[in-house]
């Protein structure tokens, strides 16, 4: 039976009852005669665990009815490069009597073969060629045994990385590997007779590279770009930096934590980023576009849950702050005056411009006006040029001189969307200005009053005699002095 031992440490056996609950006292090992500083310790059979003292104890109920049960006890000097492995046989009180009859007679019962990976540190400094593991027949004990192996890393790509000491079965690295691109090997060991026979079954064994923390986090993207409206609650989330690693994942190598280093501009923190997830949010309870339009916040990346001696990265984040309409337009003047012409029909008399703080030609800032106040016999009409956003007030109903030598308005202005305030700020209120219209007056021809005259005659009536007077007067003086009539 081919099985897998420690040239530096005795194999240790425990006489135990045939079964074991679970949380059961096994035994204690001397771990520091094996090795001194210890770093890493671990069973290769999950249903034992060994405490730092050395206590074996089982995790699960264990049986040993059928036959005795082998584990390995795996030591590791992390700084040193070193690595030990304890055998550990349990041994049922009821077989152990069996045993030494079976011993008597001189029969002899094969165990079965439960396989132990070797562990080999990823970028492991040697010095090379660096042991790794021994392979070994009980068969030796009968015949002379050559020790043979194939498979990656032997007589495959990577080719040469291991070889097998032919005499002995000890397993040897020849140069450092790297975890990311060989994660695991599995070899295929032979033991075999000098004249070719083979009495025991091929192993397969595996030889598991353990990660080394040689690869530092890096962000998904160059650059990641978010946006969130102005006057946010805090707590809204704004986007997520997500970061990856290469190395091992579900250890301390990939625990990832993020952190903001710096915000632009840096005034009062605007945002909280989630150390686990990357998730960021709103932090500062009144974003406004219109103090800052945008920020910057360069980001950490760390791995080892952030401890100071874990690789990091860092990554920026644009953040735009998107407008909304908490701003009210407004007039840059209270008064306007201006002049037309009596009688002027749909002519531009007068165009006003407001100022608006939230983004141009967005729904926000983009004006309606109106006449709230002296247009009565909707004389006038104002609208807004797309274009530029100003209000052209015209003259739709002509004016006479004579009855209003001017008329003063009071226009008004909103915005095409609904306001969104701040929460608890002040409601806003509406710009209003004045405009005062002065009629110019316009040399007028004289007017019949009335328009129409009817005049009724006698019939032979004489050639000459008057039968009426119908007068015009001067609209701008009210008299008919210097008018002459013809028909």
């Amino acid at each position: 039976v081919l099985s897998l031992c420690c040239e530096a440490c005795k194999k240790v056996i425990f006489h135990v009852p045939p079964k074991l609950e679970a949380d059961t006292l096994v035994g204690r090992v001397d771990l520091k005669e094996c090795l001194q500083s210890a770093e890493f310790i671990s069973s290769s059979d999950g249903n034992f665990k060994i405490l730092e003292d050395g206590s074996v104890y089982t995790t699960s109920a264990v049986s040993l009815s059928t036959e005795e049960k082998t584990f390995t006890i795996l030591l590791k000097d992390i700084q040193e490069q070193v690595e030990k492995k304890i055998s550990v046989s349990l041994v049922g009180e009821e077989k152990e009597k069996s045993r030494h009859a079976r011993d008597a007679v001189l029969k002899r019962t094969k165990r079965r073969w439960g396989p132990i990976p070797s562990v080999m540190l990823e970028n492991s400094l040697g010095p090379f060629p660096l042991q790794i593991q021994q392979v070994q027949s009980d068969t030796a004990q009968n015949y002379t045994i050559y020790y043979s192996a194939s498979g990656p890393g032997i007589d495959q790509d990577p080719k040469g990385l291991f070889y097998i000491e032919r005499e002995t079965g000890n397993i040897f690295a020849t140069r450092a590997v790297d975890r990311e691109e060989y994660p695991s090997f599995q070899i295929i060991c032979f033991a075999t007779t000098p004249d070719g026979y083979s009495p025991e079954v091929p192993l397969v064994h595996t030889i598991r590279i353990e990660d080394d923390n040689d690869n530092a986090p890096y962000f998904t993207q160059d650059l990641f770009e978010f946006s969130v409206p102005e006057n946010s609650r805090p707590g809204v989330v704004v986007g997520r930096m997500t970061a990856e690693d290469r190395d091992e994942p579900y250890t301390l190598h990939t625990t990832l934590k993020y952190r903001i280093v710096a915000q632009n501009p840096p005034v009062t923190p605007a945002f909280s980023l989630h150390g686990d997830t990357g998730v960021i949010s709103v932090l500062l309870p009144q974003l406004d576009r219109e103090l800052v339009p945008s920020y910057t916040l360069l980001v950490e990346v760390r791995d080892m849950a952030g401890q100071p001696f874990g690789l990091c990265t860092t990554g920026t984040a644009v953040i735009r702050i998107e407008d909304t309409n908490d701003n009210a337009p407004c007039f840059q003047q209270m008064q306007y005056e201006t002049r037309v012409e009596e009688n002027r029909v749909n002519v531009e008399i007068l165009r006003v411009s407001v100022v608006d703080l939230d983004e141009p030609g967005s729904p926000g800032s983009g004006a309606v006006y109106e006449i709230i106040r002296g247009n009565d016999d909707r004389s006038f009409e104002i609208t807004t040029d797309r274009n530029t956003n100003e209000g052209v007030l015209c003259v739709v109903k002509g004016l006479d001189y004579e009855s209003a030598k001017q008329r003063v308005l009071v226009i008004a202005v909103n915005n095409e969307a609904p306001y969104m305030l701040a929460p608890h700020s002040q409601q806003v209120s509406q710009s209003t200005s004045s405009v005062t219209v002065h009629v110019l007056d316009v040399d007028e021809g004289p007017v019949f009053k009335p328009c129409f005259l009817r005049i009724d005659v006698k019939e032979c009536e004489d050639v000459g005699m008057s039968i009426g007077r119908y007068l015009a007067e001067d609209p701008e003086t009210g008299n008919s002095e210097g008018i002459r009539y013809e028909i």
